[in-house]
């Protein structure tokens, strides 16, 4: 895949994110084990990347199929959880050695997603904690839709002025979504939530280049 972004990386160019999103069916004997059945990939220009059914380390109690849509036909012929893991290193760390990794990630990818650290955990899978971004829930089931909204999110959020960020503070901070109940969330567009959404990183550019002033 040369010249796309499989190769871009820093060199004064933006550090390239990749957002996964999974789908979870039940096992145990109520079902509430959440065990990873379809995961999805999509690069930052929404083309996907890996996009696959994946088979359960246990038998499956539970498709929850009102939310996931997913039937044991659809998981008949589903890979294997450590050829899924294996196809998701390949992609994330971009060639990087993992034992030898640079502390800035070296060629290694950002990875964002919805309630990220709970799918690379039912994965079983670790990834670098300064190399993910966002932990959100969504009310969307497709993990393709799912990475879509969060990598359009991701992008707005990295566009954002990092000087007015250091300037609103805890102004902003504290007129978040602690401050609305829920159903008051739940009318207003989804600019509006973007208007009030507050991120834990203080300079977003960092993402975009290695030269970066947050004082400036």
């Amino acid at each position: 895949m040369s010249g796309s972004i499989m190769d871009e990386m820093h060199n004064g160019k933006a550090q390239k994110a990749v957002a996964m999103d999974c789908e979870m069916v039940g096992g145990g004997s109520d079902g509430s084990i959440d065990l990873c059945a379809r995961v999805c990939l999509v690069d930052e220009d929404e083309n996907i990347i890996l996009h696959t059914y994946v088979q359960p380390q246990i038998p499956v109690t539970n498709y929850r199929y009102e939310v996931t849509g997913l039937t044991e036909d659809h998981l008949r012929d589903a890979i294997p959880l450590n050829e899924v893991q294996d196809k998701i290193k390949k992609i994330l760390y971009n060639g990087e050695s993992v034992g030898r990794m640079p502390p800035d990630g070296g060629k290694a990818r950002l990875l964002v997603g919805h309630d990220i650290q709970h799918d690379l955990d039912c994965l079983r899978m670790k990834y670098p904690g300064f190399l993910l971004r966002y932990n959100i829930q969504s009310g969307i089931h497709d993990p393709y839709e799912d990475c879509i909204s969060v990598m359009r999110l991701y992008k707005r959020m990295r566009g954002q002025d990092h000087r007015q960020v250091f300037r609103l503070g805890d102004e902003k901070a504290n007129s978040g979504f602690d401050s609305f109940r829920s159903m008051e969330l739940e009318k207003k567009a989804p600019d509006e939530l973007y208007e009030i959404s507050t991120s834990d990183y203080k300079c977003w550019c960092l993402d975009l280049t290695k030269d970066c002033n947050p004082g400036s």
